[in-house]
């Protein structure tokens, strides 16, 4: 079997601490890494992330990143039609330096292809609360989420299409992905009174997101009663939240039940509307993107990292995005929570994957090389990515990965007999 890439993340940090040469190093002999990524807007979050410290970096055993913040030179006449634009590093030791140029630099000098990656918040914290903060997703009761932006909100939309024409226009990429959040889910972990984890999931969208006006104009435009459907999810909402009694009562009745989501579904129609009307926002959202970015260079991948466990619970249809992507990267690290039990779920969700995507589309299937994973479970993912129908392999992530388990990708290819070359021709979805 061939795979056309074996894909590595990196951070700025990386770069700076480690060196690209000697991260290149390492990622060509043990895991036959041929392709790159820096994530070049990232989210506010601990590294590394699933240890106490790193396993391999000289400079620091931690390290605590800025909140959404860009690593590339945006160029400011791309964000002219939104108010929001990307905002730059603080710290000292990685300003002025563009990172993405020097990975792009070092990647292409070794024949690798490069890419970038839009991570999961897109304007930090500060600038949501203080000046930005229309454009968050709202609850039902008005209240918003963080900062987590709201995809009907015109100024999202075109800064949602500034950051990857910008991108796009400027660097010599192959590809760029994200995995942005969606819309809010809600209270997605079961609670007391039910044991029927899918109908707790669904019951509890509705204190998600998003409630905010261009959420409202956007379906009155598309001819719902904005209104009637949120004085309907409004009851639900207070039973889950346990906001008036009687609702709390029904809902605790509800959930002790028999009730399957689909009798739920049919008896609230409602309901069914919200979600239907946030996949088709999120669906808008992406092809917007999408016909931009093509429009600006129409041979760039334009690629999703799925990541959500349960993305129609965010709003996210695989099957109608996938319309509007070239490729997709299943973020799946079973492998790093050390339990062989657990590589069950993988194999299911690489499965869901590829049938939302059909049997044509470019599917990267990741592996994860870090704690607790061990280099049997790495080999083993490999080789369910295989048998799922993957085309190539993406590894998550370099920095808090221990070596065996990096030389475990490399032995795992050649166990499960993949070539990795770049030219190999792919067939219905599939390297040949």
């Amino acid at each position: 079997m061939y795979w056309r890439e074996v894909v590595a993340s990196l951070y700025a940090w990386d770069i700076l601490d480690e060196g690209l040469e000697n991260i290149l190093d390492v990622l060509e002999r043990d895991t036959r890494t041929n392709s790159t990524y820096l994530v070049a807007l990232m989210h506010d979050e601990k590294r590394p992330l699933t240890d106490f410290y790193y396993p391999h970096n000289p400079r620091r055993k931690v390290y605590w990143t800025e909140d959404s913040r860009a690593y590339w030179k945006p160029r400011p006449e791309a964000y002219s039609e939104s108010r929001i634009k990307p905002r730059a590093t603080d710290n000292p030791e990685l300003q002025g330096v563009d990172w993405l140029q020097t990975l792009i630099d070092g990647s292409r000098a070794r024949g690798m292809t490069v890419g970038a990656e839009l991570s999961h918040t897109w304007l930090d914290k500060e600038r949501a609360r203080d000046e930005f903060p229309d454009v968050i997703q709202r609850d039902i009761y008005g209240q918003p989420f963080d900062q987590q932006i709201c995809f009907n909100h015109p100024d999202v939309r075109a800064y949602g299409v500034a950051l990857y024409t910008d991108l796009a226009q400027h660097y010599d990429l192959d590809f760029v992905q994200t995995c942005v959040r969606g819309f809010h889910p809600g209270r997605q972990q079961p609670w007391a009174g039910g044991e029927n984890p899918e109908l707790q999931r669904l019951v509890g969208v509705t204190l998600g997101g998003c409630f905010c006006e261009h959420c409202r104009a956007a379906a009155e435009r598309r001819g719902i009663d904005w209104d009637a459907m949120v004085s309907r999810l409004r009851w639900i909402a207070d039973g889950v939240s346990g906001r008036t009694h009687k609702a709390a009562f029904e809902m605790r009745l509800l959930l002790a039940s028999s009730t399957t989501s689909t009798a739920l579904l049919a008896g609230i129609p409602e309901l069914y509307a919200f979600l239907r009307f946030r996949v088709d926002s999120l669906t808008g959202f992406y092809r917007e993107i999408y016909r931009a970015v093509h429009a600006a260079r129409p041979e760039i991948d334009v690629r999703l990292n799925h990541y959500a466990r349960y993305p129609e619970m965010m709003g996210l249809d695989l099957r109608q995005v996938s319309r509007y992507v070239d490729s997709v990267r299943s973020s799946d690290y079973s492998e790093q929570r050390g339990d062989p039990g657990q590589m069950a779920w993988k194999r299911a969700y690489l499965h869901s994957v590829r049938r939302a995507i059909g049997p044509d589309m470019y599917l990267l299937s990741a592996i994860s090389p870090r704690p607790q994973a061990t280099p049997e479970l790495v080999k083993e993912g490999i080789l369910i990515s295989a048998q799922c129908g993957a085309d190539a392999l993406t590894i998550g992530h370099y920095d808090g990965a221990w070596a065996n388990c990096l030389r475990a990708i490399g032995e795992g290819l050649d166990e499960a007999g993949i070539v990795i070359d770049r030219h190999a021709p792919v067939v219905g979805g599939q390297s040949a």
